[in-house]
């Protein structure tokens, strides 16, 4: 039996390894590319700053991707009337639970209210 405690706990800690493979190196959009978004993802981050404040460190906006298009996107912020809230890099794996959820690639497109990919709206 004691040694069924630290394989389970071994076999947990694999798990979460991998799940993090997927986690935030993989989210980022390839250095030198710029990113395609439509105007209804450009309209949903517009939403998300004026939520989030447009001001606060604590967020992050994903963009899911088909191919090479940003079509809609996911976030997480701390709300304006919580002074105390620290995410950190937790906002991006919050944002990136609802596309795992639903089975989406997504790419990071801004941190707080700092876009850090170059892009461009489509028509």
């Amino acid at each position: 039996m004691r040694l069924l405690k630290p394989l389970v706990a071994l076999a947990a800690a694999a798990s979460l390894v991998a799940a993090c493979a997927s986690g935030p190196s993989a989210l980022q959009y390839p250095a030198g590319k710029t990113l395609s978004i439509t105007k209804d993802v450009w309209d949903y981050y517009q939403e998300y700053l004026a939520v989030q404040g447009g001001y606060r460190k604590d967020g992050a906006f994903l963009v899911a991707l088909v191919g090479d298009v940003g079509v809609s996107a996911q976030y997480s912020y701390c709300p304006p009337q919580y002074d105390a809230c620290t995410f950190g890099a937790g906002a991006v794996n919050w944002a990136n639970k609802g596309c795992i959820e639903k089975n989406l690639k997504c790419v990071v497109f801004a941190r707080g209210s700092k876009i850090v990919v170059p892009y461009k709206i489509l028509d």
